[in-house]
């Protein structure tokens, strides 16, 4: 068990801790600044948020979380495939299904009304958020095990990469 633990907190988790809060930070205001003070849409907003914040993202990813990774399309696609999915469960799924429950209760309800009084307001706030913290957590595991994991590479590799004997045009004869 010990020995488990210690293989997820490690200097990566660290690093994407630090990392991840200040963009956290970043995007989640401008997606909040949007929804609250532009008027965007609770799913317009955070696309914003996410677009910004999966650059910034996957170049600290590259370059400081996860450095020595060979970069390639398999990985670029990978990362893409990787935020849609968690964007998705998390917004779509993870959020309204859980908004739901927690704004049941008057005092999440009243933590939630920043943006104004107004029903659309509160669960719209309360959505983005749970939205923003289911992201990062399933966001985490995706880059870690899946976009900068070396498991992955070879379910990616373009033609090109194939072994010596097919590049050389060796047909593989039948034995008796």
């Amino acid at each position: 068990m010990k020995n488990k633990l210690r293989r997820v907190v490690d200097r990566t988790l660290i690093c994407y801790v630090i990392i991840g809060v200040l963009n956290f930070l970043f995007c989640t205001a401008l997606m909040f600044l949007l929804f609250n003070v532009c008027g965007f849409s609770d799913h317009i907003a955070p696309l914003f948020n996410y677009g910004l914040g999966s650059v910034i993202w996957y170049l600290s990813c590259k370059y400081i979380v996860f450095p020595g990774h060979e970069s390639t399309w398999g990985q670029l696609l990978r990362f893409v495939l990787e935020v849609l999915v968690c964007y998705l469960l998390s917004y779509y799924v993870i959020a309204p299904l859980l908004g739901r429950v927690l704004l049941r209760f008057e005092r999440v309800r009243r933590a939630f009304s920043f943006g104004g009084e107004e029903e659309e307001m509160i669960s719209g706030n309360c959505q983005m958020t749970i939205g923003a913290i289911s992201y990062a957590i399933l966001n985490y595991f995706g880059q870690r095990y899946f976009v900068f994991s070396e498991r992955f590479v070879h379910l990616f590799r373009h033609a090109e990469e194939a072994p010596q004997e097919e590049q050389a045009g060796d047909v593989p004869t039948e034995e008796p």
